[in-house]
């Protein structure tokens, strides 16, 4: 404790300090060096603001700005991450449909190519039955 000061009195300290670092994070745009598991590293906080990490969890108002300030840097990351899990999913199960859509049309050309395979064969035998009636042959005389 500092000498000549009460609890309140640094309990005060603590939050201006605490408020202090919040707005010097915004400015900085850096919080996410003091990320860890989502949240703000309480050990390096309470390192780097020369408090008790205790601090933290005691004081109630020092535990709601950390809260909001928490809310605002790394909620936005989970709604990202959420959005591209969403998105992720959307892409895999368009990309199964059109696998999907690719075999059956690879089927489709498969059976149009022997179809069309057969109909040449018929063809070819019609042009040599045409080719012998114009050719005169006994039994095919115009």
């Amino acid at each position: 404790m500092s000498k000549g000061k009460n609890g309140q009195q640094i309990a005060q300290e603590n939050i201006a300090k605490v408020e202090a670092w919040i707005a010097q994070r915004d400015a900085a745009r850096d919080w996410e060096e003091y990320e860890y598991s989502g949240k703000i590293n309480r050990r390096v906080l309470a390192e780097e603001l020369d408090f008790a990490k205790s601090v933290c969890t005691q004081n109630k108002h020092v535990r709601s700005l950390l809260n909001e300030a928490e809310q605002r840097w790394f909620a936005r990351k989970e709604e990202s991450q959420a959005s591209h899990e969403a998105a992720r999913e959307r892409a895999e199960k368009q990309s199964a449909t059109v696998a999907s859509n690719n075999n059956a049309m690879s089927m489709r050309i498969a059976e149009l190519e022997a179809e069309n395979r057969q109909l040449r064969k018929e063809l070819k035998g019609y042009r040599e039955q045409q080719a012998m009636v114009e050719s005169g042959m006994a039994g095919f005389k115009l």
